[in-house]
């Protein structure tokens, strides 16, 4: 049998730049591409520098074609003038500016550097062969231009890597880079399991912090049954937007901060990301479309801290602030009915939407749990329609909605099914005041609406400039005015859940700039919470 063809990454990162040659033993595709936007993110597709490619004749003249620009992802392709023949050689450099995302909340995969180290999604720097084909990877660091003692990792692990498993490059486009001086826990990574890297300087205890992921790792390990660890990176670097959120990549995830996060946030951060390695979506492992979010999304909010606090790595306390997050953003959320199928279509440009398969996915998994509870007298649990769906996908290699609503429907007839369409139909989610154990009890209390004050399509667009705006709003008040030019995009997602977080814009007005900070509440509303039982012993409080 014929060996599979080579795929040779080599990478050699310095602070303003990445030098990319990517070797390929055998190709029959006279293509190649990159993404000009990707979730929400520009790549280097324009500012790459000396780009070349040359084959066993020599030189290839690449004619350069632009796919029509979309909202979320579209394509820049290069065209070769005849057929490769023998090794393809593409060599070019990737600019690193680190300017800010002109396109508002995104991922975090767009390349950054901090110091002499940097870091990327494989999907923001590499040009790849258009191709299907599956071959053999290896990855190649050269960092001779960082410091003594510098590193690199990737989702494949730490250092140099072969991956003899045939992988079509799409992978490569969801792999995660790091490099440089920076931290790492364990030390040297292992070739198996967890391992994590940390760019910047956090304001906390990085080695600390990973070392509590790594055991809780272990626990999901546990949980998810899995057989044969694969190795599982934890990235954490630097994010002047939208801090302490993160984005799951291959084998991997990537976690975000600023001066201000706090571990204790982050740690849920860390334990959601990590979990949708292995729950992963409706339609393949990774769920790319976005009706289906509520599945992946809801799980992941849901377990993020209720297995935490099973395994004794989060208190009762910690518990109970997370799922208020969550209840107090959903229950102020002025368009909380909004149906699933609109999800969408409004997902990255409002962020009252952009949250629901969040908190709304959370909570009525919440529902399905405290239901199977209590019809199975305590003996079952939301566990046990999970981890049978899970090794199903693994037989058949997807699960489809169906498949939900057929364990649902078994387990809990057609009150079950109801129940689920009314989730998707956008009816409020309400659990039971005890849905949580009985260390918790459902209560009220007074919280206002986020309110961004003017059209929240601005903040998704290219130029930012403020329209239907709310005279009456707090933006109004604080001296916003129609037709101001917003220069830098913020993330507003975690501003959303917090009552007390203010919003500072960088405005320019007749050419002049000025920055303006208020706080984007509006009306007062009776929010449902949880608050804690008095005297219940914390042993007790695990769900």
């Amino acid at each position: 049998m014929k060996s599979l063809a080579l795929v040779l990454l080599s990478l050699q990162p310095r602070p303003d730049a990445v030098d990319v040659t990517i070797r390929v033993s055998e190709m029959k595709s006279a293509s190649l591409q990159m993404p000009l936007v990707i979730y929400n993110v520009e790549t280097v597709a324009k500012t790459l520098q000396d780009l070349s490619a040359t084959d066993a004749k020599g030189p290839l003249q690449l004619t350069v074609r632009d796919d029509p620009e979309g909202s979320r992802e579209f394509n820049r392709h290069w065209l070769a003038d005849r057929r490769i023949e023998g090794e393809l050689v593409i060599h070019y450099r990737a600019p690193i500016t680190n300017r800010l995302s002109p396109l508002g909340g995104a991922p975090p995969i767009e390349l950054r550097s901090d110091g002499a180290a940097f870091s990327a999604g494989g999907a923001a720097f590499l040009v790849l062969p258009e191709t299907q084909d599956a071959y053999r990877v290896a990855l190649h660091w050269d960092l001779s231009r960082f410091p003594a003692g510098s590193v690199g990792l990737s989702s494949f692990g730490g250092g140099d890597r072969q991956i003899e498993a045939p992988l079509t490059l799409d992978v490569l486009t969801r792999t995660f880079f790091m490099g440089g001086q920076v931290g790492s826990f364990p030390q040297p990574a292992p070739p198996t399991g967890f391992f994590s890297a940390w760019q910047g300087s956090p304001p906390f205890d990085a080695l600390g912090l990973m070392q509590w992921t790594g055991a809780l790792h272990s626990h999901f390990a546990s949980f998810f049954k899995e057989s044969t660890p694969a190795p599982y990176g934890v990235f954490l670097r630097p994010n002047p937007v939208n801090p302490g959120g993160g984005v799951s990549l291959e084998h991997s995830f990537v976690a975000t901060f600023d001066a201000h996060t706090l571990d204790t946030d982050l740690k849920f951060t860390l334990s959601h990301e990590m979990l949708h390695t292995y729950i992963g979506g409706l339609g393949g492992h990774e769920d790319s479309n976005l009706s289906n979010s509520w599945f992946s999304e809801g799980l992941a909010v849901y377990y993020q801290r209720t297995l935490p606090l099973r395994y004794g790595q989060i208190s009762a306390t910690d518990f109970l602030s997370d799922l208020n997050k969550t209840a107090g953003r959903y229950y102020t959320d002025a368009l909380s009915n909004t149906p699933n199928s609109e999800v969408p279509a409004n997902f990255w440009s409002n962020t009252l939407v952009r949250v629901l398969p969040y908190d709304r996915g959370a909570l009525y998994f919440a529902t399905v749990n405290d239901a199977v509870r209590k019809a199975s007298h305590g003996k079952r649990s939301l566990d046990d329609l999970l981890l049978p769906l899970l090794q199903r996908r693994q037989e058949k290699g997807a699960i489809q909605q169906s498949d939900w609503e057929e364990v649902v429907a078994r387990e809990l007839g057609e009150p079950g099914l109801r129940d689920f369409r009314a989730m998707l139909a956008g009816e409020q989610i309400l659990p039971a005041s005890d849905a949580f154990g009985a260390c918790f009890r459902r209560t009220t209390k007074p919280l206002r609406r986020y309110e961004l004050g003017f059209d929240p399509k601005v903040m998704a667009e290219r130029h930012r400039i403020v329209r239907g705006l709310l005279p009456d709003s707090a933006a109004a008040r604080a001296g916003l005015k129609e037709g101001d030019e917003i220069l830098k995009p913020f993330g507003q997602d975690s501003v959303q859940e917090s009552q007390t977080k203010t919003i500072t814009l960088a405005v320019r007005r007749a050419g002049k700039e000025q920055a303006i900070t208020y706080l984007p509440r509006g009306a007062t509303v009776q929010a449902y919470q949880w608050e804690r039982v008095p005297n219940t012993p914390e042993a007790s409080c695990a769900n």
